[in-house]
């Protein structure tokens, strides 16, 4: 099936187009799916929110994704872009103080290779995200053509404790006034405004950009956009130009020219609103704010009205009582240029903006009662009245959850007419939540278009304004109050298997009561039992049937008396085409027409006694803007984990081609073999552990192992530099002790769904409860903050499930933080320590998740050792505050690896390649285990030489604490420097002599050369040497400075030529940075600083133990790498080591450059 419209599959609210039960046909909007490379001036059918995320990913080098803005559904297609490589890198973070730093840190290292990016960085945080990150943006260089930052704000907000969403801009209050100067701040609030915006923000060059968007409304909306010229616009010299060039200004005005009261709002959901007020009252101005920073008090008093004698401005704050940063920017303009104005200040809260949206008639109360107006008494509504508003209530149980997209695409193709679709989620009031839809349908002339679909059909207003409303699940008429958003005299639909006399008992006593008062005429319609009436059977068949019968239900009566069957099997004909899920149309359309039956609600009984009070029904409350019961309803995605027999086993062994699974001898060097873990899409391998040795003494504190691993016979090819995943167990003996303690047979048989769409629907895996915990789920890892969430529904205790959401909630996150990076549990620790909840073993599989492979460079050249893989691994191992020993869980596995055991293993790229020409210079800086690719590197050449092929200088710096303790692969190293492979090589042993010395030392000592190699200055080859730095981050700037040196002193550089000239090496590949492995296990460790003990075992490595007592700062927390190096959060200590100087010392004392390799590691 061709789709149409915008690919976004996350969510049934995600794409008008996207239904699986469309006619195949082409339509206006074949061409416009929705990627980072959309043509500019494409009409789409999504949301602002998405297309704003498009325009990021093309325009960034690298995105960040904050948590807080990706739960309020901001983040998904960019990582979705990302990972097939049609985007721009995306990286995952976690808001929290100083969280800022991560961009300060990754701008100041300069562009990446993406061409087309210039140096942008994007990230993705809320008002409140911005707070934290805000006091650390000071750090950040300035703007420029080569390096910026676009922060994109989603303005949403959760209420306390209840987590309803509202719109506010409150935290902002706290955040603008200490952005840098070089910040510009812009707001939107329609949704084409939000996708232009979006759009002409990354053509400012000379300015860093906090972009500030309604998520809780407008740029949610799936909708009509027009897809901005992202490339057809100039660079812009200021904010101000490049709004200028879309045709928007620094403020709007509307309402009266001749306006005596004159309201001035942040543009978003408010201004929205106001505006629209405005245009009703005669009396009333509004000045709505689209650019906050830098404030243009010149531009600003061009749009007041002349006849303008008051000024009310709206401030949004989180306390009552406060003032807002708008209001002092108004009154400071007034002040000195129109002193004759008078300024007021009016703020309003999150909970106040949250009943302000959801009664709208109380806000143009409180405009016209401001402006003294009488006008207002005639303004029922803000919308035209042939707007036609529909409401579904649905739940992640029924099929129908895809039915409000399907009716809203049924207009949205239709020649004069628009519509929208706004959806949100209430995950509390029943189990997997409830969703409500709003549909709007106009003629393309109609006002309001600016105006959020929520307001226009609000929550609570007392009269109900819906033209008809779809009840997708008969459980919700006893639950909730569904019927309150009706207008009087509309139609309502319940989907339901009751008869309509069913119904109507079942019918709450209050909604039956509003339903005779309001006059409702309710329908109901059983499309399962049609379904099944016409022999439809497959279940995505029946989905697709159900959705047409409820589309098809609706269009019968929205269209009232004057449709008949002949008129509703045309237009079913129309939009379907001659057949649905294999029946005819017309059949369809004859059943469906026989089948809706009005409720008697005149003659409905009273379902509780007299005697008895009515259980008070639901309201829906807005909490979250998507929810994972929610997801679609392919089949697919409803396999899980479940118990089964030795049969089933047997089954899959003897009948493999009936379960789709091919026979290894049938398989060639480049398949998978299906049974070696078949729930991993990446190809693996299973390889021999052949060697096992520890390369540092067994005095020494810190294990070093070098690992080979035989490959004869596995087909495994990779390449110089790249890196090893290792799929570890988990360890044994903890498999036995928590299958006892949990009540498991380690023995008994689980069918596992493999996930992969690689190898087919329906595969499945079968495995024993032990290799299952031992191999595939990880039970021992840390859980993340929605595992909390999700175990709190399994809760028998309401002590432990009330103490489990609240973790899970926002405002949990400190004891999260607590219980993640300080006490560093697992997930068999959580389940220990809420011990009612006890979920069934599928359920448990599902909830925790699979173990992740880790990745080491490999350490070995495959031309030179032939079937072989080398890696060197350092331990990881630590203890928590509660005396717990903890381990890394791979690097565990791989220390206690025997000669003959198997590894299951797969290949990652990475960005280490040797250059093209072997005679071209390699300088290589490798500290610790950062030596294995250089190793690699170091191998090959030799191999090269033995082959009598030419090679050119290969240069090795090493670094390390003791040349007696950790002097990795020295004896090799002699061998190479010997035989000439190694032309020069610098070891910096810090720890051997008085004066510490490191690679950059070693380095500066050789400027000449490395100047003669890298800048040019050599013959041929010899002058376009490669340099590669492999290990901890804390070098980098050292090491930079000393190349800056070099350049400077030995090539003829300026400083700032040499700079670039770097930056040019970079996008040439000849300067090549990566940051060792992935940390593995990040762990605090608070540190008495009179235990000098463990001070000197923790932290002996880069710092002399009696440097830790402090006697005015008792504690010290650290937070320590999978290389042992110390790193840490700056909001959890008080004293911090200093990467750079390898010391100790209080965290006032930190430098810019020490706080962000901080925040890197953490």
């Amino acid at each position: 099936m061709s789709q149409t419209g915008a690919t976004t599959p996350f969510s049934t609210s995600s794409t008008l187009t996207n239904s699986p039960i469309l006619k195949e046909k082409e339509t206006q909007l074949a061409s416009s799916f929705l990627s980072p490379a959309t043509a500019p001036g494409a009409s789409l059918i999504t949301s602002a929110a998405a297309v704003l995320e498009s325009i990021a990913s093309r325009n960034s080098e690298v995105v960040f994704g904050y948590d807080t803005a990706h739960q309020f559904g901001v983040g998904d297609l960019t990582k979705e872009w990302s990972k097939t490589g049609s985007g721009a890198t995306y990286v995952e973070m976690q808001n929290r103080s100083g969280a800022g730093l991560t961009l300060a840190g990754r701008l100041g290292q300069g562009t990446s290779s993406k061409k087309d990016a210039s140096g942008v960085i994007s990230a993705y945080t809320t008002p409140e995200g911005l707070s934290q990150m805000a006091p650390s943006l000071a750090s950040l260089p300035a703007a420029s053509s080569s390096g910026r930052v676009v922060l994109q704000v989603p303005a949403i907000f959760a209420l306390e404790p209840s987590l309803t969403l509202t719109s506010s801009l409150a935290p902002l209050s706290t955040s603008i006034p200490i952005l840098p100067e070089g910040f510009s701040v812009v707001l939107s609030s329609s949704a084409q405004e939000t996708a232009d915006l979006a759009a002409v923000l990354y053509n400012v060059p000379e300015s860093h950009i906090v972009h500030i968007f309604d998520q809780y409304a407008a740029a949610r909306e799936v909708r009509r956009i027009s897809y901005p010229g992202v490339n057809l616009l100039s660079p812009a010299a200021s904010v101000e130009q490049a709004l200028l060039q879309t045709g928007y200004s620094l403020f709007d005005y509307h309402g009266s020219a001749t306006a005596k009261t004159v309201f001035v709002v942040l543009k978003g959901l408010l201004s929205s609103v106001l505006e629209a007020i405005a245009d009703k009252i005669p009396e009333v101005g509004v000045v709505s704010v689209r650019v906050l920073r830098p404030w243009n008090a010149e531009k600003f008093l061009q749009v007041l009205p002349q006849t303008a004698s008051t000024i009310q401005v709206i401030d949004e704050v989180l306390h009552e009582g406060s003032t807002g940063l708008l209001y002092e920017d108004v009154f400071g303009t007034v002040v000195a240029s129109r002193p004759d104005l008078s300024v007021q200040s009016r703020s309003f809260t999150p909970a106040k903006i949250l009943e302000l949206a959801s009664r709208p008639s109380e806000l143009i109360s409180l405009v016209a009662a401001s402006a003294k107006s009488s006008s207002s008494a005639g303004v029922q509504y803000l919308y035209p009245t042939n707007l036609k508003k529909l409401l579904f209530y649905g739940t992640s149980s029924t099929p129908l959850t895809t039915l409000p997209t399907v009716v809203a695409q049924s207009f949205v193709t239709t020649p004069g007419l628009t519509a929208r679709l706004s959806t949100d989620f209430d995950a509390f009031s029943k189990a997997g939540g409830v969703s409500v839809s709003r549909v709007l349908i106009s003629s393309d002339d109609a006002a309001a278009q600016n105006l959020p679909a929520k307001v226009i059909l609000p929550d609570q207003e007392a009269e109900g304004t819906a033209d008809f409303t779809a009840v997708l699940d008969q459980a919700l008429l006893k639950t909730h109050d569904v019927l309150h958003n009706a207008r009087p005299k509309s139609v309502v639909l319940v989907f339901s298997q009751w008869t309509p006399e069913e119904a109507a008992a079942n019918l709450a006593t209050a909604s039956a009561e509003l339903a005779r008062q309001k006059g409702l005429a309710i329908y109901t319609l059983n499309s399962k039992a049609i379904s099944e009436s016409l022999a439809v059977t497959d279940s995505e068949s029946k989905q697709v049937m159900e959705n047409v019968l409820g589309h098809l239900a609706f269009l019968r009566l929205y269209a009232g008396a004057s449709c008949t069957e002949t008129k509703l099997t045309k237009t079913a004909r129309a939009l379907f085409g001659e057949k649905i899920a294999g029946v005819d149309v017309a059949k369809v359309a004859s059943r469906l027409w026989s089948s809706i039956f009005q409720v008697p609600i005149s003659a409905a009984p009273a379902v509780d006694a007299p005697d008895a009070p009515a259980k008070p029904l639901k309201s829906f409350e807005f909490n979250a803007v998507e929810l994972e019961s929610f997801r679609g309803l392919d089949i697919g995605d409803h396999e899980s984990t479940s118990l089964g027999s030795w049969r089933d086993a047997a089954k899959n062994i003897i009948f493999r081609e009936a379960y789709g699974l091919p026979r290894p001898d049938t398989l060639d060097s480049t398949q998978q073999d299906p049974a070696l873990r078949p729930d991993l899409e990446d190809r693996t391998f299973l390889v021999t552990c052949s060697v096992n040795r520890r390369l540092t003494p067994l005095s020494y504190d810190r294990n070093v192992f070098h690992l080979e691993f035989d490959t004869a016979g596995t087909g495994l090819k990779y390449a110089i530099g790249e890196a090893l995943g290792v799929h570890g167990w988990n360890d044994a003996d903890e498999v036995k002790d928590f299958c006892a303690w949990y009540g498991l047979d380690p023995s008994a048989v689980v069918n596992l769904p493999v996930p992969s769409p690689n190898r087919g629907p329906g595969l499945r895996q079968t495995r024993t409860v032990f290799q299952t915990l031992q191999q595939q789920v990880d039970i021992f890892g840390r859980p993340p903050k929605s595992f909390y969430s999700a175990l709190a529904e399994h809760a028998k205790s309401k002590d432990h499930r009330l103490a489990l959401r609240f973790i899970g909630a926002a405002e949990g996150s400190a004891t999260f933080k607590k219980l993640s990076e300080v006490d560093t549990v697992t997930f068999a620790d959580v389940l220990k320590m809420y011990d009612s909840c006890r979920p069934d073993f599928a359920t448990l599989c599902e909830l925790v998740g699979d173990i992740k492979p880790r990745h080491y460079s490999i350490a070995s050249s495959q031309a030179a050792v032939g079937d072989r893989v080398d890696l060197l691994v350092v331990t990881v191992d630590w203890v928590n505050p509660s005396g717990s020993p903890r381990f890394g869980q791979c690097t565990r596995y791989l220390a206690a690896l025997k000669p003959g055991q198997q590894v299951t293993v797969s290949i990652k790229p990475s960005v280490m390649k040797l250059p093209p020409d072997n005679m071209q210079p390699i300088i290589m800086a490798g500290l610790g285990t950062g030596a294995a690719p250089f190793r690699a590197f170091i191998q090959h050449r030799a191999w090269l030489k033995s082959q009598n092929i030419p090679i050119g200088p290969l240069i090795y710096y090493f670094g390390s604490r003791h040349r007696s303790q950790e002097y990795l692969y020295g004896e090799e190293l002699e061998a190479y420097l010997a035989e000439g492979i190694i032309t020069h090589a610098g070891f910096a042993f810090s720890r051997d002599q008085k004066q510490k010395i490191y690679i950059q030392h070693k380095m500066l000592e050789d400027g000449e050369m490395l100047a003669a190699m890298l800048g040019g200055k050599g013959e041929g080859a010899l002058g376009t040497g490669v340099f590669y730095l492999c290990g901890p981050t804390w070098p980098v700037p050292d090491v930079f400075e000393a190349l800056i040196g070099a350049l400077s002193q030995y090539a003829g550089f300026t400083r700032e030529n040499a700079m670039g000239y770097i930056e040019e090496l970079k996008e040439e590949e000849r300067y090549v940075l990566e940051d060792g492995k992935a940390v593995e296990s990040l762990h605090v460790v608070p540190l008495l600083a009179e235990d000098s003990a463990i001070a000197s075992r923790i932290c002996s490595d880069y710092s002399h133990p009696e440097q830790l007592p402090l006697s005015n700062q008792p504690f010290v927390f650290h937070a320590l790498s999978e290389k042992g190096q110390i790193i840490g959060k700056l909001d959890l200590f008080q004293v911090v080591y200093d990467v750079t100087k390898k010391e100790i010392k209080p965290k006032d004392q930190m430098t810019s450059f020490d706080v962000r390799e901080l925040e890197k590691g953490t």
